[in-house]
């Protein structure tokens, strides 16, 4: 039997870990640039560098060492950005309703790239026929949606215009246009996607994120129709109403009693 010392044992362990934290990010369990894939290096590093005080060698010693102090410096960065991530109430609101699945880090880098504006009444957010050229959340005030024409719905604060067709640069389905002053929240699709284009994490983070709403709005709007559908087939359905009370009915043949 062959026996293990405490120290080959570290490294062997270390040496899982690194296996372990590589298969993760490979299968997609992690992100490259997470904590926790950040951490089982440090800690894989850190086993492997201990392992060495049995049978030291230079060039794994430096190479451990180095994983250690990059991890470091990784970590470090992270407590830094997380500290810089507070978000104001109306961030706060935005995020809350329509991305809780972003991650500080992400959710900081999109509100990064987008602009909040205050808006008079008449701006027009998108035009019927044209690319949707921005993702837009409405923080305040109301806007009408309208389609050739005539006017299809109104939209009130919090609600998010565009996150169907921004990505594939669709044409609007409608127009709208704010119905009193209000502000706005607005994401360039050109902003938004050299950012997806330059960072896949946050690609991955967004994009989800976006297909989440549209498929909530999809089903809002699907929800609402079949309730449509069905007040009209009950209507549709609904007995006769019953002759009122002084109406004459018939006695007999050729009678009629009032």
């Amino acid at each position: 039997m062959i026996g293990v010392s405490l120290f080959a044992g570290l490294g062997l362990v270390g040496a899982a870990v690194y296996v372990l934290a590589y298969g993760a990010l490979q299968l997609g369990f992690l992100r490259g640039g997470s904590v926790v894939y950040t951490v089982l290096n440090l800690l894989a590093a850190s086993l492997v560098l201990v392992s060495l005080g049995e049978a030291f060698n230079l060039s794994s010693a430096v190479i451990q060492s180095f994983w250690v102090v990059l991890s470091l410096i990784g970590l470090t960065r992270h407590a830094l950005l997380r500290m810089r991530s507070r978000f104001r109430d109306e961030e706060t609101e935005l995020l809350a309703a329509h991305f809780p699945s972003l991650p500080p880090l992400a959710a900081r880098q999109m509100l990064r790239i987008g602009e909040w504006r205050d808006v008079p009444k008449g701006h027009v957010i998108t035009r019927q026929g044209a690319p949707a050229g921005a993702v837009v959340y409405l923080a305040t005030g109301r806007a009408t949606v309208t389609a050739h024409g005539h006017e299809l719905a109104t939209l009130n604060a919090g609600d998010l215009i565009g996150e169907i067709t921004v990505i594939h640069n669709a044409p609007a389905t409608a127009g709208v246009e704010m119905a009193e002053d209000g502000r706005i929240f607005v994401l360039p699709r050109g902003k938004l996607l050299k950012e997806m284009e330059s960072n896949h994490d946050f690609a991955l983070l967004v994009g989800q994120a976006l297909q989440i709403e549209a498929q909530r709005k999809i089903e809002k709007a699907n929800a609402a129709n079949a309730a449509l559908h069905e007040a009209d087939r009950m209507r549709g359905a609904a007995p006769p109403e019953p002759a009122p009370p002084h109406a004459p009915r018939a006695a007999g043949p050729g009678v009629t009693e009032l």
